[in-house]
């Protein structure tokens, strides 16, 4: 389907060169049940968590970390903390043959790397389903939060439609694999001007999920319910992101958040789809450093 051409083999071994050098900063954790958590951390200031989005892994954040170190250098006043969650990237496998776990046992993985780290509260931010896991961590610890990002998201639960359909994925992933869904997700995760080098990076990630860990995602999104009332009830800093072009998740669901929210900010990105961080790492970068560099001078 993707045409790779001289050029693209060029971007294909820099990408690779990238991610051998962002190896440096990965770094592993066991869990008290014995998992172990792949995450990055580089910097220092207040602590900025990111979770990826489905069905990815942490190497999303990899232009966005770029624009951290190219803006802030020797001199940073963030730390920035992504995870790979488990079954994506290199954290442990799951065990439950592409049964639901919950948004709230990711947000208990981001819980165990914070406490590994000594870190008694953050910025806790999200794209798409890594957004889901952010909410759910307000939820579930609310003491240990300082803001949040919800970047091509929304705090409302699945229809019944939309959880039909992730469900007939789940099992069409697992009888067959994930070409389809690769395939198809690229086509509405990224803006129709996203470069293909942009998509065969994509590519290149969601190639190397695990269809298990895929399958249960699906179903664990269905299993969401409503947080719309806990982000109108909260005076934490929110920043709402919003893909202008997102074709799965609207901008309207953003705006939605904004109105319910009593202290947020949102920013609709031009010329992005869902996947904001990747397709305009340096807008999605500066809208965080706009909203909470602020905050750190008169912490």
């Amino acid at each position: 389907m993707y045409k790779i051409n001289y050029s693209s083999r060029i971007f294909i071994a820099i990408v690779t060169m990238l991610i051998l050098i962002s190896s440096a900063y990965a770094r592993t954790f066991q869990t008290t049940d014995n998992r172990f958590i792949s995450y990055t951390d580089i910097g220092h200031g207040r602590p900025i968590v990111l979770i990826h989005a489905f069905p990815t892994d942490q190497r999303l954040w990899e232009l966005a970390r770029k624009e951290i170190e190219d803006i802030f250098r020797d001199s940073y006043i963030f730390r920035i903390i992504s995870i790979d969650l488990w079954g994506f990237g290199q954290s442990s496998s799951i065990s439950t043959n592409g049964q639901a776990i919950t948004m709230a046992d990711y947000a208990n993985e981001v819980n165990e790397l914070l406490s590994s780290l000594d870190i008694k509260n953050a910025v806790i931010g999200g794209e798409s389903m890594g957004g889901y896991v952010a909410l759910a961590f307000l939820e579930k610890f609310p003491q240990k939060v300082e803001g949040l990002i919800l970047s091509s998201t929304q705090s409302i639960a699945d229809t019944l439609e939309t959880k039909e359909k992730r469900e007939a994925t789940a099992v069409d992933v697992i009888e067959h694999g994930t070409e389809q869904l690769i395939n198809e997700f690229i086509l509405k995760a990224l803006s129709p001007d996203t470069s293909e080098k942009s998509k065969l990076f994509l590519k290149h990630i969601l190639s190397k999920q695990d269809k298990m860990a895929i399958a249960s995602a699906l179903r664990d999104m269905t299993l969401r319910h409503d947080t719309s009332n806990m982000l109108a009830n909260t005076s934490l800093p929110i920043l709402i992101l919003a893909g202008e072009k997102d074709k799965i998740i609207s901008p309207q669901q953003s705006q939605h958040m904004h109105a319910l929210a009593k202290n947020s900010k949102l920013v609709i990105i031009p010329n992005a789809g869902h996947l904001l961080s990747l397709e305009q790492a340096h807008q999605w970068i500066w809208a965080v450093v706009a909203m909470f560099a602020e905050l750190e001078t008169i912490k």
